[in-house]
Order: structure tokens, then sequence, then C-alpha cells
């Protein structure tokens, strides 16, 4: 995790440890968007989250994470 990983961030990727998973910090708040046990099955959701769901965040105050199984905690950064 580095340095730069918000605290809130961290704390809730504790609670879905061992599985794939989309972390929001939205307008200060952590938030477990959705799990995957399957890297597949992250990848697939991932496309209809961002199809479906990210057009409505554009308002808001939002950082994206993703959560690997083994605990490592990468931001994300989407194209508008």
């Amino acid at each position: 995790m580095s340095a730069e990983t918000p605290r809130g961030i961290q704390r809730i990727a504790r609670t879905v440890s061992g599985q794939y998973a989309l972390l929001l910090l939205l307008d200060g708040y952590p938030y477990v968007e959705f799990t995957a046990r399957k890297h597949a099955d992250f990848l697939s959701d991932l496309g209809m989250w961002k199809r479906k769901t990210h057009p409505s965040l554009a308002r808001s105050q939002v950082r994206f994470f993703t959560l690997a199984p083994n605990g490592e905690i990468k931001e994300l950064t989407f194209n508008k």
C-alpha cells in the first residue's frame, strides 16, 4: 500500500480481504462498490459498473481504488 492510499480505504479493504474489489472514496467516505472472487468476473463487473454507474459520479469528488486478493491496493483513473 502506498503512503498516498487514504486510511479509510486501507481500513475498508480489510473487510473484503482475499478477493477483488472496487473501492471508492466518495466525498471523503470509503465504500466497497463491488467484489468478485475471480479476476475475469471482476473485469466484467467493472465494465458494467463503468457504463452504468460511473457517469452518475461525475459531479462528486471521488477517487477509485482496486483491491487484489493479495491485499494490494492501486488507485484507478477513468477517462471521461
